[in-house]
């Protein structure tokens, strides 16, 4: 059976796209050059993430990391990168909280409690680690849990102040983040997949370290 087709709205050309066709998809497909990357995309007037998919005739807009929410959004998922090369490389069992505090110019501060030493050799293997997940462009999923099920997921991760968190939500759904089975939550937009993410460095600062 073939699929519908929708008009697509772009920059003022109508295109035709099979329903179900992702927005990244779509922004590959057409080529069109940007300063900085095409991160997300608005759907008639509506954020949207590159990996969701097309449901009706719409106008599209693109999102770049030039742009405020674009920024904050590959901000956001190369913390979720951060995260999961620290219990790599730590051992989740060495590593007890995580925290981000504030911001630091174009990016965050962190400290890190656990039996984990925190110095240039632990950063240094951190940071390759990232790169490494970042060439093998792993995807980065959302999945929608009931807030049950987060909490017992938090509580198996040892991630106390999330569990914590979710036992004051009154919402029965959460969405969590998925990259490569590590999971995590977060409240915003995120990448497709970790290729999106190799501009970064990361520093020793006072007690902790800045994700720049």
């Amino acid at each position: 059976m073939d699929k519908k087709m929708f008009k697509v709205v772009i920059a003022g050309e109508t295109r035709m796209y099979p329903e179900g066709t992702t927005y990244r998809e779509i922004v590959d497909e057409i080529s069109i050059h940007t300063e900085t990357p095409v991160i997300l995309v608005m759907v008639n007037g509506k954020l949207r993430e590159l990996q969701k998919r097309l449901k009706s005739d719409c106008t599209l807009e693109f999102v770049t990391t030039k742009d405020h929410i674009g920024f904050e959004t590959y901000k956001r998922s190369v913390c979720l990168v951060l995260l999961r090369a620290i219990y790599d490389v730590a051992g989740r069992e060495n590593v007890d909280k995580v925290m981000i505090h504030y911001s630091v110019g174009n990016g965050y501060y962190f400290t890190m409690e656990g039996k984990a030493a925190l110095d240039q050799d632990f950063l240094d293997k951190v940071e390759a680690r990232m790169r490494e997940l970042i060439a093998q462009k792993v995807p980065i999923d959302k999945k929608t849990i009931g807030t049950d099920d987060a909490i017992a997921l938090f509580s198996q991760y040892g991630m106390k102040d999330k569990e914590k968190l979710f036992h004051y939500r009154r919402a029965s759904k959460v969405n969590i983040y998925d990259m490569g089975g590590f999971e995590d939550y977060y409240y915003g937009y995120m990448v497709p997949d970790t290729s999106y993410l190799g501009a970064f460095s990361l520093h020793l600062y006072e007690d902790g370290f800045v994700l720049q």
